[in-house]
């Protein structure tokens, strides 16, 4: 089912006889990006394969960091999601949050959590623990382990040297203090999940037995993502005018993004008539910025709130160009979770990323995009222009870039051990039980 079309529905029968798990998150459904959406699609497919799913999380916040309108003012609340029960629990958010913001959402988000990580685990076969909220992640470890429930561990960033890297956290004790905290929790985990080589590798260099480490990628459903004839049309009827080239990003805006050089960009090409920015999303930085296009008096860039997901496929698709930006400091501590739906739209891709970086990795074996340097306006600039004029013929990008996303981050073909593996230790122990 596409993430747009999820509904709250009740069907779980209590006590029936299959397998069991929990999945603790800081972040899930109805958030509309990032971590959220991964693991929303992630808990679905598990209970569509006869799996009773029990998630523990907080109130919905991301990427806004503003608690939804609707859970306001609720210290805890149970939520069904077709056959996933989600128990929610009240924590810190404050919008384009600090250092110390953070810590406040983290430490209430943790504490407030503690029953509901109970509830979840208790009769768990296994236990899923999303990171990069580090502290949660922890309690949890520790919890499903005087459970004696087995624990993954699905690390989509690698924290804390995200935070440090991106400068974020630069208090040496806080920095210490998280690292043991991330030692720990790997060292607890019976299995790690993560995105890519380079976060492998990393997390490697952390733990005393690298071998537990294994990759999961993020995935797509090629049939919400189908290209054809009429794909992207309701996307350029709604938002781009007759003639225009339309560049967009769509997504958080956060500090890994590094959004400013869609600015710039911008600034440069502000006497091209012809072209238009088009920015979707919101984050800590778009109050920045929002404030920076004011400043600058870039007509060429418009703003809108995210859409709603049916609509997705046709913006990607419907763009020019799609940009995807990140920090010159992102190397190998995140994989763009946008990404490998991009390419599945068939999107032409420009990515703005480091040398090293998972991003450029992706794209260039995919064949599915542009690379230009990490906060290079210049050379974004160049090949804007560059497609504009027909001078790079972005069909053949796009065809390779979606036949290797349905190839390589297709749901079921992604998740399907994961639920095989469940079911097989479940039949394990109830034939121990018997």
């Amino acid at each position: 089912m596409p993430f747009g079309g999820y509904g709250i529905v009740s069907s779980m029968t209590p006590g029936s006889l299959r397998p069991r798990v929990a999945i603790v998150t800081s972040n899930f459904w109805p958030e509309k990006t990032g971590i959220g959406q991964v693991v929303t699609e992630f808990a679905q497919y598990l209970a569509g394969r006869d799996i009773e799913v029990h998630v523990a999380t907080g109130m919905p916040y991301y990427p806004e960091w503003r608690v939804y309108p609707e859970y306001r003012g609720k210290m805890r609340c149970r939520e069904r999601l077709g056959d996933v029960t989600i128990d929610r629990a009240w924590h810190y958010a404050r919008p384009a949050p600090g250092a110390l913001s953070r810590i406040a959402h983290e430490a209430s988000l943790s504490l407030f959590s503690i029953p509901n990580m109970m509830r979840a685990l208790r009769g768990a076969d296994a236990a899923y623990i999303v990171s990069p909220d580090l502290s949660h992640a922890f309690v949890a470890s520790l919890l499903a382990r005087a459970a004696r429930v087995r624990q993954i561990l699905m690390v989509q960033d690698v924290m804390p040297d995200a935070a440090v890297e991106l400068g974020m956290l630069r208090n040496r004790l806080a920095i210490g203090s998280a690292r043991k905290l991330a030692r720990s929790t790997y060292a607890r985990a019976d299995e790690i999940l993560t995105l890519g080589e380079g976060m492998r590798r990393r997390i490697a260099r952390e733990t005393r037995l690298p071998a537990k480490i294994s990759i999961l990628p993020n995935t797509i459903d090629p049939d919400e993502l189908v290209t054809g004839e009429g794909q992207g049309i309701p996307f350029r009827q709604r938002f781009v005018a007759d003639g225009m080239f339309a560049v967009v990003h769509a997504g958080n805006m956060g500090e890994k993004q590094d959004i400013e050089v869609i600015l710039r960009a911008a600034l440069r090409l502000r006497e091209c008539r012809g072209i238009h920015f088009y920015v979707f999303g919101d984050g800590a930085r778009k109050g920045f910025f929002l404030r920076r296009k004011a400043e600058w008096e870039l007509e060429n860039v418009s703003h809108f709130p995210f859409q709603e997901r049916e609509l997705l496929p046709h913006m990607l698709h419907g763009a020019d160009a799609l940009i995807v930006s990140e920090s010159p400091k992102v190397v190998d501590i995140v994989v763009p979770s946008k990404l490998p739906t991009a390419l599945a739209a068939g999107a032409m891709v420009i990515a703005c990323c480091a040398e090293d970086s998972e991003a450029r990795r992706l794209v260039v074996a995919s064949g599915g995009g542009i690379i230009v340097p990490a906060g290079d306006d210049e050379a974004l600039c160049k090949v804007i222009l560059q497609l504009k004029n027909g001078e790079i013929d972005s069909r053949s990008y796009r065809a390779a870039g979606r036949a290797y996303s349905v190839e390589h981050f297709e749901r079921r073909r992604t998740y399907e051990p994961q639920a095989a593996a469940i079911h097989a230790r479940w039949r394990e122990q109830a034939v121990m039980r018997e």
